[in-house]
């Protein structure tokens, strides 16, 4: 069986419109010192009779710390209905640390639920940026999951 197709979809945070597919996730400028706007998407997954075990792990920085000493920069979260209070605030839950190992298994992946056998929870994320950052960035997240 071939690994099933995987498209991000994006939608607008505060009316949970679908904005399209996309294939990279673009933060735009954030001054440093400040969060991003929170970006919400999710993944619908074409091919696969069932998908679970739904993970994101970030695989690259781009330079940013993702978390030292209490302090995390990379926030996720996600809800199986779309939710705009959770887009108009900083996300309050973040990735541990950075995925070092590649590997499904990294305990600084996040687990995300789903809306249904195909498609996951809709997914919250936005990043703040050190106040000593003061240059253009590129990171990585990774999707992780079983299928059938």
């Amino acid at each position: 069986m071939a690994a099933p197709t995987l498209t991000i979809r994006e939608y607008h945070p505060e009316s949970g419109a679908l904005l399209g597919n996309i294939t990279t996730l673009d933060f735009g400028r954030v001054t440093a010192g400040t969060h991003s706007r929170v970006k919400v998407i999710d993944i619908a997954f074409e091919g696969a009779t069932s998908v679970g075990n739904i993970k994101l792990g970030i695989i690259s920085s781009g330079g940013l710390t993702v978390a030292a000493s209490g302090v995390e920069h990379f926030g996720i979260t996600d809800s199986a209905s779309f939710n705009a209070s959770l887009a108009s605030e900083p996300v309050s839950s973040h990735f541990d640390g950075i995925n070092g190992t590649g590997l499904a298994s990294d305990s600084n992946n996040v687990s995300v639920g789903s809306r249904s056998s195909v498609l996951s929870n809709y997914i919250y994320l936005d990043v703040e940026v050190s106040s000593t950052s003061l240059e253009t960035v590129n990171g990585a997240y990774k999707v992780f999951f079983d299928y059938s």
